[in-house]
C-alpha cells in the first residue's frame, strides 16, 4: 500500500496525490493505477526544483511517461508537481535547460537581461550550447526585454519563458536575427529555420 492519498479533483480527469506531510501533487486520473502502490516522497532538488520521488531516486514522471533516449521530461509550466500528460513534453537538454525561471541573483525581473552600468545601457544576452550570444545594448529595458525574446522564439521556439512586450520594432527584430544566425545550429532545434521561413540546408 502507497504512503500517497489519491483524490479525483472537480474535473473528474485530474487525481491530486497528497503526501503525509500535505505535498500534493497532480496526474491524469486514468495513470493512477499505474503509481498506486509505489511509495513516493518530496525531494527538492537545488533551490528551485521540487520532485516526487520513491525510496530509489525515480521520479514520478518516470513512472508516468516512457524513457527516450536523447531526450528529457520538460514540465511546460516549469511546476515540477504537475505531471498531467498535457504539462509534460519530451525536449533536448538544452531545450530543458531554457525552459526555466529567473536565477536566485536576478535582479531585473527577466532572464537574459540587465543592466550594465559601464554604458549605462540595457544588456540582453541568451546562452546556446554553453555560448553566451550578446544581443546587444538598449536604451530602455523593455527594448532588451523584446530582443531577449525574438532570440527566445528564434532559437528554441515553444520552448522557455517568454515575457509580454509590445510592439517589436524592425530594427530590434534584425539586430537580433544577425546575432542569432552564426548560431542557428547550436541551438539543436530547428526553430530558427521554422520561425523565420528559412530552408535548412
Amino acid at each position: 500500500m502507497s504512503n500517497i492519498k489519491y483524490y479525483l479533483s472537480e474535473d473528474s480527469g485530474i487525481a491530486l496525490g497528497e503526501t503525509d506531510d500535505g505535498v500534493i501533487f497532480k496526474l491524469d486520473a486514468d495513470r493512477v493505477n499505474e503509481i498506486k502502490n509505489v511509495n513516493l516522497y518530496y525531494c527538492r532538488q537545488g533551490y528551485e526544483n521540487m520532485y516526487m520521488m520513491d525510496s530509489k531516486g525515480r521520479v514520478l514522471h518516470d513512472y508516468l511517461f516512457p524513457h527516450i533516449d536523447g531526450f528529457e521530461i520538460d514540465h511546460i509550466n516549469m511546476d515540477t508537481l504537475d505531471n498531467r500528460a498535457c504539462n509534460i513534453r519530451y525536449c533536448t537538454h538544452q531545450q530543458n535547460q531554457i525552459n526555466q525561471g529567473l536565477q536566485k541573483n536576478n535582479t531585473s525581473g527577466v532572464v537574459g537581461v540587465s543592466f550594465y552600468k559601464p554604458r549605462g545601457k540595457y544588456r540582453a544576452r541568451i546562452k546556446v550550447s554553453g555560448k553566451d550570444i550578446h544581443l546587444g545594448y538598449y536604451d530602455t529595458f523593455d527594448d532588451a526585454v523584446k530582443a531577449r525574446n525574438i532570440a527566445m522564439n528564434c532559437l528554441f521556439g515553444g520552448f522557455g519563458q517568454y515575457n509580454k512586450v509590445g510592439f517589436i520594432p524592425k530594427w530590434i527584430e534584425n539586430k537580433v536575427i544577425e546575432k542569432c544566425t552564426p548560431y542557428a545550429d547550436l541551438a539543436a532545434s530547428s526553430a530558427f529555420f521554422d520561425f523565420w521561413g528559412i530552408e535548412d540546408e
